[in-house]
């Protein structure tokens, strides 16, 4: 029984340690990564020309809804109809962001969502877009170290080695919702889908 404990005495000390990395990284040197300016800051009050008013959604919404209080929502308009609403929310809770974020956000009744590469500048953009059962459309993008995140499920499979070793770091949630949306809209000529591309721009800009 000696023998035995003395042969797989090194390897066993080994995965020990690497099971302590994790520990060590996240109580003693820094559990999350924080990601700025804050949203309410770096999402601008003009985006593609137009003009936007702050919501009355509430803080206590989103921090029940998401975990979060970094994020702002606005409504974007040029004058002529209701305008599109645009939220923008970081959290460290991941799942509460990619897992049907319309549920928490709106009260429309929405499909499934489709997935498009939409072009942008810098490449194209991983927009997920929703129609509305009355009409309306609702798209969002999950934003991520500047890119956007096609498959979120795979996605926290990916990253979940990165996230473990060296500490939490938050995803962002770009959601825009158009009430007079389309459903025969090519998805990038969709406003939602517009206002989605214009705000990850400016969001990107501070770390360009």
């Amino acid at each position: 029984m000696s023998i035995l404990s003395a042969r797989y005495a090194t390897p066993t000390l080994v995965v020990l340690a690497l099971a302590l990395v994790p520990t060590v990284v996240n109580v003693y040197v820094g559990r999350t990564v924080v990601e700025g300016p804050p949203l309410s800051e770096a999402l601008p009050s003009v985006l593609a020309g137009q003009t936007s008013q702050p919501t009355t959604r509430k803080a206590t919404t989103i921090r029940r809804e998401f975990a979060s209080d970094d994020w702002i929502e606005r409504v974007y308009a040029s004058g002529l109809g209701p305008g599109v609403k645009v939220l923008a929310v970081r959290s460290y809770d991941m799942k509460r962001l990619y897992h049907h974020p319309e549920l928490a956000i709106s009260e429309a009744n929405y499909g499934t969502a489709e997935v498009h590469e939409v072009p942008a500048a810098g490449g194209p953009l991983a927009v997920h877009v929703l129609h509305g059962e009355k009409g309306g459309t609702a798209a969002y993008a999950l934003l991520y170290k500047g890119r956007t995140v096609s498959n979120p499920y795979l996605f926290q499979l990916r990253v979940a080695p990165e996230l473990l070793l060296l500490g939490q770091r938050p995803l962002t949630l770009v959601f825009a919702e158009d009430e007079a949306g389309r459903g025969d809209q090519p998805a990038a000529d969709a406003p939602a889908v517009q206002r989605v591309v214009a705000a990850i721009a400016a969001l990107r800009a501070p770390a360009s």
